[in-house]
């Protein structure tokens, strides 16, 4: 009896701990490759629509003012994730940057 009562408490702890864990939010900071516009039309329905945060993201949406240097703050640290263009995607990982 004792240990049923042990095993269930212990459960019941168990299940209020995970729920917390998956109840944060993981914020993360993503800049565009310019304005938005049209091709970023899925990213900006999934913020408005909710889809993120119910998979526990906390998106951060930035427009560049130069579209050259998301893939840098990237590389800095300074921001999470990037959309770039692929061209200058191969230059900057030719020339050293970290981003793979």
């Amino acid at each position: 009896m004792i240990n049923k009562k042990l095993f269930s408490t212990t459960a019941l702890l168990a299940s209020l701990f995970s729920t917390h864990a998956l109840a944060q939010e993981k914020e993360l900071t993503l800049m565009l490759d310019w304005f938005v516009n049209p091709n970023h039309g899925p990213i900006i329905i999934a913020q408005e629509r909710g889809y993120f945060k119910d998979h526990g993201l906390q998106i951060n949406i930035q427009e560049p003012a130069d579209p050259s240097t998301p893939p840098k703050l990237v590389a800095a640290g300074k921001i999470d994730l990037a959309i770039s263009y692929q061209p200058n995607l191969t230059i900057d990982v030719a020339a050293g940057l970290p981003l793979i």
